[in-house]
């Protein structure tokens, strides 16, 4: 059995107010996809990054030494990871990480703990961590503020996604074109998918404001080297 990965990577970074793509942001000297690919060649086996198809030499070029490959991906996530599973070349046995490199500080231990999951007999397992906010419904057509929801109720979902690879390819076979993640493609098709523990340092970089906590988590990976 192998451990394999996907770490999207072909986004163009719009909400974060760069030129360039997010994945290629410097944070603390090094890409983001750097960090990310750095962090999760220490969980698997073999590795592919899906990039914009317009800047596929600028991956390879700031990811030239790391154990990667790099493929072109596709307007979607949902066919960026496609293609990057069919880069793979994957056996049915084998698990794979579905993971975004923006969210390039992800422990590794978080990564192995949704590997181990599935490992130990899921079809898939993902890393969740608790609402820290209040919530409520969506405001009223007149801006009537919504009413509570109970957050003890709801997790935020993070990557790397796990599945066997049987599972994950039968779901981009067949889960439906409209999921945000590979975890709803797969349980679109009934597969038991689990919740394992995730991470504060997990967060997506999304806006420019998160640059600031990335600085701030790259800082501190460098003092408990």
């Amino acid at each position: 059995m192998t451990l394999a990965a996907v770490v999207t990577a072909a986004g163009y970074g719009t909400r974060l107010g760069s030129t360039l793509p997010k994945a290629l942001v410097v944070v603390a000297g090094e890409p983001l996809v750097v960090h990310a690919v750095r962090r999760m060649a220490l969980v698997a086996d073999r590795m592919v990054v899906t990039a914009p198809p317009t800047h596929v030499s600028e991956f390879e070029a700031v990811l030239a030494g790391l154990p990667v490959a790099v493929v072109a991906g596709a307007p979607t996530r949902q066919g960026s990871v496609a293609a990057g599973l069919a880069a793979l070349d994957l056996a049915a046995q084998d698990i794979v990480l579905v993971h975004d490199a923006a969210r390039a500080f992800q422990p590794a231990g978080t990564m192995r703990a949704a590997a181990a999951a599935v490992e130990a007999g899921a079809d898939g397992a993902v890393p969740v961590v608790p609402v820290v906010d209040t919530l409520v419904a969506a405001p009223a057509p007149d801006g009537a503020l919504g009413e509570p929801v109970d957050r003890a109720a709801f997790r935020i979902v993070q990557t790397p996604q796990a599945f066997r690879a049987a599972v994950i390819l039968d779901a981009h076979a067949r889960g439906g074109a409209d999921a945000t993640d590979d975890a709803t493609l797969a349980r679109n098709l009934g597969y038991r998918v689990v919740a394992t523990e995730g991470h504060a340092h997990g967060l997506k970089i999304t806006h420019g404001a998160d640059l600031a906590i990335a600085e701030h988590l790259a800082a501190l990976e460098k003092e408990h080297a």
